[in-house]
């Protein structure tokens, strides 16, 4: 779905510690008005300790600068670019140096946002999040009639989602920082890691993309550029037409491979339609906290309500790549005689003339689906994204592989070039 605004429907990831604010700008394509907001925003962290309701002075105004810069207070720059964004806090301060009960509301907010013990004071705790490297999307984005709550779940939507999962890609250029056939690598496994958590599959093409990739400099058909070393790392756009799903990157910034594929992992979940996640372990965290390929529950929980899971069997004999079984659904040998279900209870059994010959063990555990994954595993999860149990085949050397419920009672997964990778060991029945 195309945005009527292009900067309201795309993020930025940015490094911005707190005592490094004064030097940094809002992120992204913004308009070139966009400013810095100054030294004003900076906090020392050892002067705002335990800052709470009544305090006075500086620090406290870095705290409310900071809030401001992330959409929970009035902020011009915000409202130009983001159609739908209001602030979090519908009051000001009375005074920007005063910790007062509107300013305390917004550190509320904040720290529900972030997973943090809601206090309402600026504690060691509060602040050690808020100098941590982050995205400068706003924290929160909702339309007026949302109004902000401590009640928040963990992932986030963002935009609309691609009317097809079959997407495609294209890489613009390449970064100069390291081989090309790194850069491609790193930012394929990013992709892969999405698409082994969903029904999503992505191919390159030489034009006529749904995502684009390249690592730019300054000013680069955007209306607002990339900063050089240490700002602004990469922006993308949410699903739609035009620059929609494209992901920039910074050139400028000195990449090596694990760093460019944590980058790009976090900037393909914006491009397909996620926002942040309050869940700290999570890959759409705000805050970057190293390198880190691999999503987390929360991730998959939030792709699920985007996009489906997987896709059903479509025959006999096999549970292919990328499909799964939900409650009560089977998937037969072709003689058959033999019937893998996944029951409703969690288990996902293997039947003969209703006889159990092998199970999972996981009834009354949570799961409510099973899936046999593009990396190579299969794996039992709860809605939440949690596995409950799994095959344990997950690897580059089992990529595609496929479950055969055979007709001498065995289930065996394959690795797509040959070879087995698992087994239930129930030959010959």
């Amino acid at each position: 779905m195309a945005s009527t605004n292009l900067f309201d429907s795309r993020f930025a990831l940015f490094l911005a510690p707190l005592a490094l604010a004064a030097s940094t700008t809002l992120v992204g394509c913004a308009g070139d008005d966009v400013s810095t907001l100054g030294d004003e925003a900076s906090v020392d962290a050892e002067s705002a300790a335990g800052l709470g309701l009544g305090a006075r002075g500086a620090e406290v105004r870095g705290v409310y600068e900071y809030l401001r810069r992330y959409g929970y207070y009035q902020n011009e720059e915000l409202a130009e670019h983001y159609a739908d964004w209001t602030p979090a806090v519908s009051r000001e301060p009375a005074d920007p140096e005063l910790f007062d009960e509107a300013l305390e509301e917004g550190v509320r907010l904040y720290q529900a946002q972030h997973g943090l013990p809601v206090t309402g004071v600026v504690d060691a705790a509060t602040q050690r999040i808020m100098q941590m490297p982050r995205c400068s999307h706003p924290d929160y984005y909702d339309p007026p009639s949302v109004v902000p709550t401590l009640d928040i779940d963990p992932y986030t939507h963002f935009g609309g989602t691609w009317s097809s999962t079959a997407l495609t890609y294209r890489f613009a250029n390449y970064t100069s920082d390291f081989a090309q056939a790194s850069v491609r690598s790193a930012i394929e496994n990013a992709l892969f890691s999405w698409r082994s958590s969903s029904s999503l599959s992505f191919s390159e093409v030489s034009s006529g993309e749904n995502i684009s990739f390249g690592f730019y400099t300054g000013s680069h058909g955007c209306s607002s550029a990339f900063d050089g070393s240490s700002g602004v790392l990469a922006h993308a756009y949410s699903p739609g037409g035009g620059l929609g799903g494209d992901v920039h990157f910074d050139d400028a910034e000195g990449w090596s491979s694990a760093y460019l594929e944590t980058v790009a992992l976090h900037e393909v979940g914006h491009a397909l339609g996620l926002g942040h996640s309050t869940d700290s372990a999570a890959t759409m965290y705000a805050y970057y906290t190293g390198n880190d390929t691999s999503l987390a529950d929360d991730d998959r929980a939030g792709i699920w309500s985007r996009y489906a899971a997987y896709a059903s069997p479509s025959g006999c004999g096999w549970l292919s790549s990328g499909q799964g079984l939900g409650a009560e659904q089977s998937v037969w040998s072709c003689d058959g005689r033999f019937q893998l279900k996944f029951q409703g209870d969690g288990n996902l059994v293997l039947y003969q003339g209703g006889s159990p010959l092998w199970a999972s063990g996981t009834n009354g555990k949570g799961g409510d689906r099973a899936i046999m994954q593009e990396d190579g595993n299969l794996v039992i999860y709860k809605s939440t994204g949690q596995p409950v149990w799994a095959s344990g085949t997950a690897g580059s050397s089992n990529y595609y592989a496929n479950l055969a419920v055979q007709n001498d009672g065995n289930v065996v997964i394959y690795r797509s070039g040959g070879g087995v990778a698992w087994a239930s060991n129930t030959c010959c029945h």
